[in-house]
């Protein structure tokens, strides 16, 4: 789901988002890498995606706050992701820096929240709670 809001935001192609995840390794390069550096770039996407919820699940089980407020827990998390990635992450890797004018920032705080935080909190917390039943 944040690949499709980025490619709502960002415009441009699923292969050229894509890309653009993997320049993070790979600078410009990998605009003209074709189908192998999308792949690359879906890789990395759903690495870090994946990554992301075992930490999320991490803190569910440290704490019980991150599961019976999962939904403002998820809200937050994905506050912090946005600014992982965009202050830290993306300017230390070799992808263009991103866009910080306070449109963009507005759109990608959405899609973060909605679109990877909340799900990543929602599901970790189903399941946690099933494996507790």
């Amino acid at each position: 789901m944040n690949l499709i809001a980025a490619g709502a935001i960002f415009g441009g192609t699923l292969t050229h988002g894509l890309q653009l995840i993997a320049s993070g390794l790979l600078g410009e390069w990998a605009f003209k890498g074709g189908t192998s550096t999308a792949v690359l770039g879906a890789s990395l996407h759903y690495g870090i995606a994946i990554a992301a919820a075992g930490l999320y699940c991490a803190l569910a089980l440290r704490r019980s706050w991150w599961r019976e407020h999962w939904l403002t827990g998820g809200t937050l998390f994905g506050v912090v992701a946005y600014l992982v990635m965009n202050l830290i992450v993306v300017p230390l890797s070799n992808a263009p820096n991103p866009d910080l004018a306070p449109e963009m920032i507005a759109k990608e705080l959405v899609a973060h929240t909605v679109m990877f935080g909340i799900p990543i909190a929602g599901i970790v917390t189903a399941f946690l709670r099933k494996a507790a039943a």
